[in-house]
């Protein structure tokens, strides 16, 4: 059996409205037509959500899968910043490749969500989280 459908009222008044123009024209005009549809630009961009398997540095690429519960891949270019495996977004403009431009943090390696962290880099410039309680200042 399929699911009832409901209308807010204002959706129904709208319906109704539109079911007495059509009942009471002509049979053969055309539709009702909604104006000129809009094309997207040729440069249009597309933003997809992505996940990755392996270290990222900046500036090279990866094959990555197109997210959720896809087996879809893409080989992009991260132009973001240095990330350990993890999940993120890309943006293609146009026909342009596919380029990471953000990153779920969270993911990042040594991320606690219980304690006090800064966020930086290792020395390999991969996003990295340090704990402030353990972490210590040079005294000079």
């Amino acid at each position: 059996m399929a699911e009832r459908t409901s209308f807010s009222k204002s959706a129904a008044e709208r319906i109704a409205k539109v079911v007495r123009i059509v009942e009471g024209g002509k049979r053969d005009t055309p539709g009702i037509s909604q104006g000129v549809r809009l094309q997207p630009p040729a440069q249009a961009s597309i933003i997809r959500f992505c996940s990755w398997t392996s270290t990222w540095h900046i500036d090279t690429t990866s094959v990555v899968t197109f997210m959720p519960n896809t087996a879809m891949t893409a080989t992009a270019t991260n132009i973001f910043l240095g990330v350990g495996p993890g999940e993120g977004w890309l943006a293609q403009k146009g026909t342009a490749g596919y380029q990471l431009i953000g990153a779920k943090l969270s993911l990042q390696p040594n991320y606690s969500s219980t304690e006090v962290q800064l966020f930086g880099h290792d020395s390999s410039a991969v996003a990295h989280w340090y704990s402030v309680t353990t972490c210590s200042t040079a005294a000079s």
